[in-house]
């Protein structure tokens, strides 16, 4: 057994899952990815919508989730990471953003008792194209780690819709209505549910995802995304 390992680990070494750097097996990141990557600091974060407080949206939005939150900000290794994992199908990378969401999962909400994890669905299309559904691999992971049941078919995408990240503020919440409707034949009263995403902009796909599910007589939906995109932090990086 100890051979194969050291076998294994030279035929296929860890590496940084931002930079590809090799390091030392259990590790995510390498030393000077881990300094600069961003975390996110819930304390001076809106519980609500998940933004720094400075670029709090619920002034601007009712959103029918009750929290949001993310380990990283969208940017610098961290993006570079996600970007890997979703357009180059290292889905290896997968357990790395679970383990820092589930991490951050229990610090939000600590008190909150959640009773099933679900995530936003993917058209067929897209996801034929893409080979996975990449909130789908996280919510998996995170299910296991929290040790929650996962109900993957909660939601359904229907419509195909203009991609999002061309799209500004109010004219990615319009795309978004109508694009995902609740499975009828689930019922959800009195549940807490834990809604898992890879990256939240606006919450224009979380928050319609978020109404299907009360919809389907869900008490609260909180929800949980890899990496959290805030105007400060655009600039950054590439």
């Amino acid at each position: 057994m100890r051979l194969f390992k050291i076998i294994t680990s030279a035929l296929f070494p860890n590496v940084c899952v931002a930079c590809g750097e090799i390091i030392p097996e259990g590790e995510h990141l390498c030393e000077y990815c881990t300094e600069m990557a961003e975390k996110l600091d819930f304390t001076k974060a809106c519980r609500r919508c998940g933004m720094p407080k400075k670029e709090c949206m619920c002034s601007k939005r009712v959103f029918h989730f009750n929290g949001c939150a993310a380990p990283f900000y969208n940017t610098g290794v961290t993006r570079d990471a996600m970007y890997s994992f979703k357009f180059a199908r290292k889905e290896y990378i997968s357990k790395f953003f679970a383990e820092r969401m589930a991490l951050t999962v229990k610090s939000c909400y600590s008190d909150i008792n959640f009773d099933v994890v679900t995530f936003v669905p993917m058209s067929f299309p897209k996801k034929l194209r893409r080979g996975f559904n990449q909130s789908e691999l996280l919510a998996k992971r995170l299910s296991k780690i929290l040790k929650l049941p996962l109900c993957d078919d909660l939601l359904l995408c229907g419509k195909n819709t203009a991609v999002q990240h061309k799209l500004g503020f109010d004219e990615r919440f319009k795309n978004t209505k109508g694009k995902f409707k609740a499975n009828t034949n689930y019922k959800l009263n009195g549940k807490t549910v834990l809604l898992v995403d890879d990256i939240k902009t606006t919450g224009a796909t979380l928050d319609e995802c978020s109404k299907q599910l009360l919809l389907l007589g869900a008490d609260e939906v909180y929800c949980i995304t890899g990496l959290m995109t805030a105007k400060n932090k655009k600039k950054e990086g590439k």
